[in-house]
């Protein structure tokens, strides 16, 4: 046996393949977020970009920023409540920009049936007194660096939980990536604070759930080589790893099924042939099609069905 069993019961509740997803926080949630994606599911991933700590994800799923929060940076302009990502060289091109984005996450959560909060760390910068989302190259010696205490955290998402349709369910996971720039010892208070707070969360919301990323990681399989080169992020083993263990906990079986066939002809697609002409590969390419017609019925496949059709002869 290489690695330390662990058990994760199934959850009573499963992700349906007609079901909309919406995921927000670390790194860690772009990984899920491109798996569901590459799955074909209705998924919407980060639409903010990489945020790390709660309290800074429930204000933007609650929509409590504001235009002012728009901070100029080395002749850049962010927005606080954001990931570098949405930038500008004008302070309008930013709120554009971060509108755009708020409009985008309010409509897809309306309708969502999922929304999956990957928290990444409970230490916080405060610019002014206002907790800031990144600090957006401006030097750490201009902010105030604390941790969120679990009361914090639990207050503020008793706010969103009271904004949200109470037909959704939610999933709480940590990101196993550690912090190291805040000190291995301060990142591991950090994941303390909130592993403690989502627990105490789960318990108080019959809808809200944790699913057992960070555990996987850093307690099953345990081993440099589940790690990328920086010996931080985990490698694609332990992300397939991780997805598998979460499709098994939350996926339906139509789900699953789908899942099994999808992956079958999503290697077919992706086959390159050296003779794309010949009868052989057109007979490939036929085969292929007609699948993608079958569960196109399920699911929304008509990029790839037009992407065969454009090879066959």
């Amino acid at each position: 046996m290489f690695k330390l069993n662990f058990d994760i019961p199934e959850s009573k509740e499963k992700i349906h393949i007609k079901d909309q997803i919406l995921l927000i926080g670390s790194c860690f949630s772009d990984e899920m977020g491109r798996k569901l994606i590459q799955s074909k599911l209705k998924a919407l991933d980060n639409p903010f970009g990489t945020i790390y700590n709660p309290y800074s994800i429930f204000k933007l799923l609650q929509h409590k920023s504001h235009v002012d929060d728009v901070i100029e940076s080395q002749g850049i302009y962010y927005h606080w409540d954001a990931h570098g990502s949405i930038s500008g060289l004008s302070d309008m091109e930013v709120t554009l920009h971060f509108e755009q984005s708020v409009i985008e996450t309010q409509t897809f959560l309306k309708k969502s049936n999922w929304l999956i909060i990957t928290l990444g760390t409970s230490i916080i910068y405060e610019w002014n007194n206002k907790i800031v989302a990144n600090c957006h190259k401006i030097p750490q010696s201009k902010f105030t660096k604390r941790f969120l205490n679990q009361q914090e955290i639990i207050e503020q998402f008793a706010q969103l939980h009271s904004s949200l349709s109470q037909n959704i369910n939610i999933i709480f996971t940590i990101s196993p990536v550690r912090h190291i720039r805040d000190g291995l010892i301060e990142n591991n208070r950090s994941k303390a604070i909130l592993i403690d707070a989502i627990h105490q969360i789960v318990r108080s919301y019959e809808n809200v759930q944790y699913f057992p990323s960070y555990e996987i990681l850093i307690d099953e399989l345990r081993d440099y080589r589940f790690y990328d080169r920086d010996m931080i992020h985990p490698n694609s083993q332990a992300i397939d790893y991780i997805w598998n263990i979460f499709s098994e906990t939350y996926f339906d079986k139509e789900t699953n099924d789908f899942l099994k066939e999808w992956s079958k002809v999503k290697a077919a697609i992706d086959h390159r042939p050296f003779q794309p002409d010949s009868e052989s590969h057109q007979k490939f390419l036929r085969s292929t099609l007609e699948k993608l017609k079958s569960l196109n019925e399920k699911v929304d496949l008509s990029v790839e069905m037009k992407q065969i059709k454009n090879q066959l002869k």
